[in-house]
């Protein structure tokens, strides 16, 4: 199986709205006989119920907007992919919100098992360590748990564009590697600037540095793009680049650099027509490009 996670898997909950007996407003304020916390946890295990109280007695929150999607109900749940905020506790309860990732804030908070939340090991900087809990493990990483921790945290320690990672994510790679040396990636960052950093096996065994990824100097970029259009010219010597008005430069996470702009060049029946351009680069040179006629 060929698993490529760049942008997270959603879950189902989206929002929870006030319905029938689970209402998240009545959930607001920690009771009397609770005891105030205010700790962060990471958690254990997955689907891991949210209870409107502290007690199986107590229904578990049901998620509106998927429930009326898949016509039943569709119950909020926790896993270990989410960090939680404890507001408080009442006996072996403890009240969480999610924290991370923030978007499910305001519908993943109620009452869950204390026993299924940690405390995030850290390091003598305090700096997180990840360890296998915080990883969804299958028969494909799971002859690789030690290579594949170890490369998270390294990747989380040494790649300055990975302060944001998701360790959930790490898989192996369907399409770099070998058997004796397989590559695995995690994603880091977050929407738009999300992306998968590698590193194999090999890497992690000979202690190599997962440093991020050098951008190609900028120049070099325009220079190889306006290249690629006089290559690709009917009228090589007629192609004029635009490298000021319409130029622009965008250097991505991972390391790579989009270079979009136009030109003008003359095409098989003499005349001259303008296009548009994009070119994808990294530091080793250019990727891909394409150009089309400008409307």
């Amino acid at each position: 199986m060929t698993k490529c996670k760049l942008i997270f898997m959603l879950p189902l909950a989206l929002l929870i709205f006030q319905y029938g007996h689970a209402v998240a407003g009545d959930m607001i304020e920690c009771g009397s006989s609770s005891t105030k916390t205010g700790k962060t946890y990471k958690v254990n295990g997955s689907d891991i119920n949210v209870r409107s109280g502290p007690g199986t007695n107590h229904d578990r929150i049901i998620n509106q907007k998927a429930s009326s999607i898949f016509k039943k109900n569709i119950y909020v749940t926790i896993d270990n992919t989410v960090t939680v905020y404890e507001e408080c506790t009442q006996g072996e309860w403890s009240k969480v919100r999610v924290t991370d990732p923030d978007w499910l804030s305001n519908s993943h908070r109620g009452w869950v098992l204390s026993k299924f939340l940690r405390k995030k090991q850290t390091d003598a900087a305090g700096k997180e360590i990840f360890t296998e809990k915080d990883f969804i493990w299958d028969n494909n990483t799971s002859p690789y748990k030690e290579i594949i921790v170890a490369g998270v945290n390294k990747v989380y320690r040494e790649n300055a564009r990975c302060k944001d990672i998701d360790p959930s994510s790490a898989y192996i790679s369907g399409s770099k590697g070998t058997k004796d040396n397989p590559v695995f990636f995690v994603t880091c960052g977050k929407g738009s600037n999300a992306f998968n950093a590698f590193f194999s096996k090999a890497d992690v065994e000979k202690d190599k540095r997962l440093t991020e990824k050098k951008h190609i100097d900028k120049s070099q970029a325009v220079d190889l793009c306006e290249a690629y259009a006089k290559q690709h010219a009917t009228h090589p010597s007629t192609v004029d680049f635009s490298r000021i008005m319409d130029l622009a430069i965008t250097e991505h996470p991972n390391g790579r650099t989009r270079v979009t702009s136009t030109f003008t060049a003359k095409n098989s029946f003499n005349l001259e027509v303008k296009f548009n351009i994009s070119c994808l680069l990294e530091d080793s040179g250019l990727i891909e490009a394409n150009i089309i006629e400008s409307k």
